[in-house]
């Protein structure tokens, strides 16, 4: 017969090992959970970085940046989807831009929208607008055949907003989805203007 003492000891060794087994279980499950919930919540949000041809957005605003050097540029947009619209990137609305300089210095733009993509982030957005220099009433004093605009709305009060406007030799035609708004895309290596808004206020909203 075995001593007292000895079978407490081995109850309780063999409660330990349940215990510790229990542990190792919940650590290896925990961090498998905590993956699959994360792995969820990725698959519900929207790819980060990438804009879209097919969301029904609206894209405004108004004010001025600085170009080089130390000239002050005035701009007003707004583009928005056509009715009846069912995808492709279409839109409709105005592109003015101009460079207030001595001549040749100046630069005049003043263009119809034909395409727009755009991203929601929040509440602001952002938005790349294509503008037809031979659309109806296309005005642009230089060789360009298109603009690119693309703005930021970094929410209220605008202060950290972006206006950025780029000079191509193609047609109008949208960049791909994961345009940055900084390095011009094929076709628009005619120039590029803006920034930070000086002043003024962007607004991207469904």
């Amino acid at each position: 017969m075995g001593h007292p003492l000895d079978r407490r000891t081995a109850r309780s060794r063999a409660s330990l090992s349940a215990m510790i087994a229990v542990v190792l279980m919940v650590g290896i499950a925990l961090p498998a959970g905590i993956a699959l919930a994360r792995a969820d919540q990725g698959g519900q949000a929207a790819n980060p970085g990438q804009q879209s041809q097919d969301i029904v957005v609206k894209a405004t605003g108004g004010g001025t940046v600085t170009v080089p050097v130390n000239v002050v540029a005035s701009f007003g947009v707004n583009g928005k989807r056509p009715p009846g619209f069912e995808g492709g990137g279409f839109a409709q609305g105005r592109i003015n831009y101009d460079r207030h300089a001595i001549t040749p210095g100046g630069r005049h733009v003043n263009v119809p929208v034909t395409l727009m993509q755009a991203e929601i982030i929040g509440n602001g957005g952002r938005a790349t607008l294509s503008g037809d220099c031979n659309g109806a009433g296309g005005q642009c004093s230089n060789s360009a055949r298109s603009v690119l605009v693309y703005v930021e709305d970094n929410a209220e009060p605008g202060t950290t907003d972006v206006f950025r406007i780029f000079f191509c030799d193609v047609p109008p035609m949208l960049p791909d989805p994961d345009f940055n708004g900084i390095t011009p895309p094929v076709g628009c290596t005619l120039g590029v203007e803006g920034g930070t808004l000086r002043s003024g206020n962007i607004q991207v909203r469904p």
